[in-house]
C-alpha cells in the first residue's frame, strides 16, 4: 500500500456537515491501491472515560469510491451525528458484579434506560481503515498502525457543534438550475427596432447598439419556450462602455438600457413566469469618472476617498505605468481597497440596495478571486440576512476551493470544466484527460456545492464555442450535450442556443439574432437538452465513467435511475450491444446500439420513469 498517497486534513475540505444529522469524511488514495475503505468512529469522550455502562466500542461504516482520476482515487464515507448505545444492561452487570460500594452501585444501575437510546455525540474520534489483498492499514491522527488505535490522541477529532456552525445550504432553487447570460446592449432592443450597428461584423470594443432592458423583458416568452431557469445579466450600472465593467454609479441603472422602473417591470415579470435574475457586481475595481476616484485626481492627497484606492504616489495622472494598483494594468480601471471600512461601507449598501429595492435573486461576482476574503465572508452575511436564497457566484478561472467552504460563495463559474470540455473537443486533451479533469473535481468538491456549480462553455469573455471547435456542427452538439449532462447548473450563453459566431472579446459579443430561420435546429437540440437536464439523473446524480479509449461514456445516475451518455469522437461510426432496450431521449426511439461518426447519444431503460 502506497501511504505516500494517502490524504486527509482536518478541514472542510475533507469533512463537513451534508445534512441536519450526517456529515462525510473523505480520504485520498492512489488509484486501484485499495479493495475496501472504512471509517472507525466513536464519542471521544465515551472512550476517554471508559464509564461503566457506557459503551466506548467503534462504530464501522463503509466508504465509497466516488471518483478517480489518473493518480489517484476519492472515498467517501457518510457518518451521524448519533450512535445507539446497546450493550448497556450486560455492562451494568458486570460492573455489579465486582462493585462493592452499594451508592455506586445503584447510581449505575439506575443507568439501564439507556439501553437502545440514540446519543448525541460532541466530539467524534475516528480513523481509516484501508484494505487491500495484501495488508490492512489503520490511519488516525496523520500516522499509521497495523492494529485498530485505542487511544483518542491515535485519531482525527471532530468537535460536531463547530462542523454545525460552518454547516452551509446552498439555494435549492440553483442545484442544476439552467442559467442564460445576457449582455444587455447586444440581446434585445425595445420592440426589436434594431440600431445599424447590430450586425456588425466583426463587433468592435468601442460599438455601441441599442439593446435595452425593456427589450429583454418582450423576449421572456422566447426565454420561456427555450426553458432557463434563470437569467443573469452583465453590469447594467452606469458606465462609459458598453460592456459596463468600469461602472461609473452602481445606484444608476444606465440610462442607455432603461429606467429603474422598466428594470423593476422586469424582475417581476420575470419572477411571475418562474425565471429568476443575477446580477453582475464588480467590486474589483471602478472607472476613473467614479466619485471617488473623481475626488483624488481633483484633490490628490488632500482627497478623502485616496484609501479607497491603492494609491503608489502622488501625484495621481492617469498613465502606463500607472500611480496606483488597476484591472489588468488598465489605467481605466483603478482597484478598490475593499479594506478600507467607508468604501466597504459604500459597496455593502449598493448590495443591500438591488436585493431590497428590486428583489433580485443573486449575484455574480466579477475578479472575485481578487477581492480579498474577509470582504467577501461580510458580504456573504450580508446579503443572506435579505434573501437566504440568493444566490452567490463568483469569477474564478482557477482553483477555487478557499472560496466554497461555507463562508463566502454558493458557486464559481467554472472554468476548469470549461477548459475541459473545449480541451477535449479540440483534442488539446485525451478521454483519459477529460475523465481526470472531471473527476477531480467530483472528489474534492463539497456535495453541499458541487451541483450548484456553474459550468460553461463560453462567455463574454471568450469566443463563442461555435468558433473554437471550427464551425463543426456535430462537435456543437458534443458541447451542448456535456454541458447539460455534466454535473452542475449550466450558464448557457446568449446565442449559443442558435449557434451564433463570434471571435474573442469582443467579437463574442455580437448582436443577438431571432430570426427562427437561422439555426432553429440547434436552438430545438439545445431547447431538448435543457428539458433532460431536469431529469432527478442530470440535476442532481452522481456521475460515473466506463473505461474505453474509442469514446466518452458514462452515466448519471440517483435513487436506483440511470442516464447514459456516449459521445462518439470517431469519424466511423461504432456499435454498441449492452444495452438492448434502452430508449434515446433525444429522438425518443428504441436505441439500435448504432452511434454515427462523431455522434451522441443519450439513453435509458425503457423501463425507467426517465424515459417518460
Amino acid at each position: 500500500m502506497e501511504l505516500s498517497s494517502i490524504l486527509h486534513y482536518l478541514n472542510e475540505a475533507f469533512h463537513y456537515k451534508v445534512d441536519d444529522h450526517h456529515y462525510i469524511l473523505k480520504i485520498i488514495t492512489k488509484k486501484n491501491d485499495c479493495t475496501k475503505v472504512r471509517i472507525g468512529f466513536m464519542e471521544k469522550y465515551f472512550r476517554e472515560k471508559n464509564m461503566p455502562g457506557i459503551p466506548s466500542e467503534v462504530f464501522y461504516v463503509d466508504c465509497k469510491k466516488v471518483a478517480s482520476t489518473s493518480r489517484n482515487d476519492y472515498y467517501e464515507g457518510i457518518i451521524p451525528d448519533k450512535i445507539t448505545l446497546h450493550g448497556i444492561n450486560k455492562k451494568i452487570d458486570d460492573f455489579l458484579n465486582v462493585c462493592d460500594n452499594q451508592e455506586v452501585a445503584k447510581h449505575f444501575d439506575s443507568m439501564r434506560y439507556l439501553e437502545n437510546q440514540d446519543v448525541e455525540m460532541i466530539a467524534c474520534a475516528y480513523f481509516f481503515l484501508l484494505e487491500n489483498e495484501n495488508e490492512k492499514k489503520y490511519y488516525g491522527n496523520y500516522k499509521f498502525y497495523d492494529h485498530e488505535p485505542t487511544d483518542t490522541m491515535s485519531m482525527f477529532i471532530m468537535v460536531l457543534h463547530q462542523e454545525n456552525a460552518s454547516y452551509f445550504k446552498t439555494p435549492s432553487w440553483a442545484k442544476g438550475a439552467i442559467i442564460y447570460q445576457i449582455f444587455p446592449e447586444r440581446f434585445a432592443p425595445t420592440d426589436l427596432q434594431y440600431s445599424l450597428s447590430w450586425n456588425q461584423v466583426p463587433m468592435q470594443s468601442n460599438t455601441r447598439t441599442n439593446g435595452s432592458i425593456k427589450g429583454i423583458e418582450q423576449q421572456i416568452p422566447y426565454l420561456k419556450a427555450l426553458g432557463i431557469d434563470a437569467i443573469y445579466l452583465t453590469p447594467i450600472f452606469l458606465a462609459n462602455s458598453s460592456h459596463r465593467y468600469d461602472s461609473v454609479d452602481y445606484m444608476v441603472i444606465d440610462p442607455l438600457l432603461g429606467s429603474k422602473e422598466e428594470f423593476k417591470s422586469l424582475v417581476q415579470k420575470l419572477h411571475e413566469n418562474g425565471i429568476k435574475i443575477i446580477l453582475d457586481l464588480v467590486f474589483n475595481h471602478t472607472s476613473t469618472q467614479f466619485f471617488a476616484f473623481k475626488d483624488i485626481l481633483q484633490k490628490q492627497d488632500k482627497s478623502k476617498y485616496k484609501d479607497w484606492y491603492f494609491i503608489k504616489k502622488f501625484p495621481v495622472e492617469m498613465k502606463l505605468p500607472s500611480d496606483y494598483l488597476s484591472f489588468s494594468f488598465y489605467p481605466g480601471m483603478p482597484k478598490l481597497n475593499t479594506r478600507n471600512k467607508d468604501c466597504r461601507k459604500y459597496l455593502f449598501n449598493v448590495s443591500r440596495y438591488y436585493l431590497e429595492e428590486f428583489h433580485i435573486d443573486g449575484y455574480r461576482l466579477d475578479v472575485a478571486n481578487e477581492v480579498t476574503h474577509d470582504f467577501w465572508k461580510a458580504f456573504r452575511k450580508l446579503c443572506k440576512s435579505i434573501n437566504p436564497d440568493c444566490l452567490i457566484m463568483g469569477e474564478i478561472w482557477y482553483d477555487s476551493s478557499t472560496y466554497l467552504r461555507g463562508d463566502e460563495f454558493d458557486s464559481i463559474m467554472n472554468y476548469t470544466y470549461f477548459d475541459a470540455i473545449r480541451g477535449l473537443l479540440t483534442n488539446k486533451f485525451s478521454i483519459e484527460e477529460f475523465i481526470t479533469i472531471i473527476e477531480r473535481e467530483r472528489g474534492e468538491s463539497s456535495l453541499t456545492y458541487y451541483h450548484n456549480s456553474n459550468i460553461l462553455v463560453g462567455s463574454h469573455d471568450t469566443d463563442r464555442i461555435y468558433n473554437a471547435i471550427n464551425h463543426d456542427k456535430n462537435k456543437f452538439i458534443q458541447a451542448m450535450t456535456l454541458l447539460f449532462t455534466l454535473p452542475g447548473s449550466p450558464i448557457l450563453y446568449y446565442g449559443d442556443e442558435k449557434m451564433m459566431e463570434g471571435g474573442k472579446d469582443p467579437d463574442c459579443r455580437r448582436g443577438m439574432i431571432f430570426d427562427e430561420k437561422y439555426h432553429q435546429d440547434s436552438f430545438n437540440l439545445v431547447k431538448k437538452l435543457i428539458k433532460l437536464k431536469k431529469l432527478p439523473c442530470l440535476k442532481y446524480g452522481d456521475i460515473k465513467f466506463f473505461e474505453t479509449k474509442e469514446y466518452l461514456k458514462f452515466k448519471r445516475f440517483i435513487n436506483g435511475e440511470s442516464i447514459y451518455i456516449i459521445l462518439n469522437f470517431k469519424d466511423k461510426k461504432i456499435h454498441i450491444n449492452d444495452f438492448d432496450g434502452y430508449i434515446n431521449l433525444i429522438t425518443k426511439s428504441p436505441f439500435d446500439g448504432i452511434i454515427d461518426g462523431n455522434g451522441v447519444v443519450i439513453i435509458t431503460n425503457g423501463n425507467s420513469s426517465n424515459a417518460k
